[in-house]
C-alpha cells in the first residue's frame, strides 16, 4: 500500500469519526445542538457553562446565571389606578370634611377682622382683642396645615394600595412570560418638562434605561392585566 493510499485511508477515517462526534451531539434534531450536560467555552480561564433551575449558569454562585429581563412604566398605571372611583370619594369625602372646618374657622378670623376694624386701637379692650385674633389666626393656619397634612397621607395611602396593585400584575405578567426581573423605567423618548434645572435634572436620573431592545417593555401587558386602558 502505497503512503498517498494511507493517506486518503487516514483522511476518511477522521471524516467518518468527525460525523459520529457530530451526530452523538446534534442528536435526531437536525441542525440543532444538543441535549448536553455542559459546554466548557476554552480561555484564560475556561467556562463552563450548564442548566441550572432552567437558567443558564456559569458558575456556582447564585447571581451566575443568565436572567430574563422586563422593564416597566410604573406611572401609566398609578396615574389610572388613582382615578378610581372608591378612591375620589375616599378623596371628595375627605375635602368637604376639610373645607368645611376652614370655611367655619375662616368665618371667625374674618368677622374678628371686621370686628378690629371698628376698634378704637387706645381701648383698654384692644390689647384682650389683639390676643384673641391672633389665637384665631393661629387656630386657621394650623388648621390649614393639618388639612394639608391629611389630604397628603391620604394620597400617600392611595398611592401604596395602587403599588402594591401594580406589582401583584407584574408578577402575574412575569409568570406567564418567564421573565425574572422587571425594573421601573420612563421611556427615555418622553418629552422633559423644563421648568427648572434641578427638576429637569431629576427626571433624567429617573430614565434609568437610554435604549431598550422591542418587545422588553412590559407596560401594555400590566396594564391588560390590571383592566386599564392602554396608553
Amino acid at each position: 500500500m502505497t503512503s498517498h493510499t494511507k493517506l486518503i485511508q487516514v483522511l476518511i477515517a477522521a471524516l467518518l469519526l468527525s460525523g459520529i462526534v457530530t451526530s452523538a451531539v446534534i442528536g435526531s434534531n437536525e441542525g440543532k445542538l444538543g441535549p448536553i450536560d455542559e459546554l466548557t467555552l476554552a480561555g484564560e480561564k475556561d467556562l463552563t457553562i450548564t442548566n441550572v433551575d432552567d437558567r443558564i449558569s456559569f458558575g456556582e454562585e447564585k447571581t451566575s446565571k443568565v436572567w430574563s429581563v422586563g422593564f416597566m412604566e410604573v406611572g401609566k398605571a398609578l396615574g389610572q389606578l388613582l382615578q378610581a372611583e372608591h378612591f375620589i370619594e375616599e378623596r371628595t369625602d375627605l375635602n368637604t370634611g376639610l373645607e368645611t372646618q376652614l370655611v367655619e374657622a375662616r368665618d371667625i378670623l374674618q368677622a374678628l377682622s371686621a370686628e378690629g376694624q371698628t376698634m378704637d386701637p387706645q381701648s383698654p379692650e384692644a390689647p384682650a382683642f389683639r390676643q384673641k385674633w391672633e389665637r384665631a389666626n393661629n387656630d386657621f393656619r394650623s388648621l390649614q396645615q393639618s388639612s394639608l397634612n391629611a389630604r397628603n397621607a391620604l394620597l400617600a395611602e392611595q398611592m401604596a394600595s395602587s403599588y402594591t396593585e401594580i406589582i401583584e400584575a407584574v408578577n402575574v405578567v412575569a409568570e406567564r412570560l418567564n421573565i425574572d426581573m422587571v425594573l421601573r423605567f420612563i421611556p427615555q423618548d418622553t418629552d422633559l418638562i423644563q421648568e427648572t434645572p434641578e427638576a429637569t435634572m431629576m427626571q433624567i436620573r429617573l430614565r434609568s434605561a437610554l435604549r431598550l431592545p422591542e418587545g422588553i417593555d412590559i407596560t401594555d401587558e400590566v396594564l391588560s392585566e390590571l383592566g386599564l386602558e392602554l396608553q
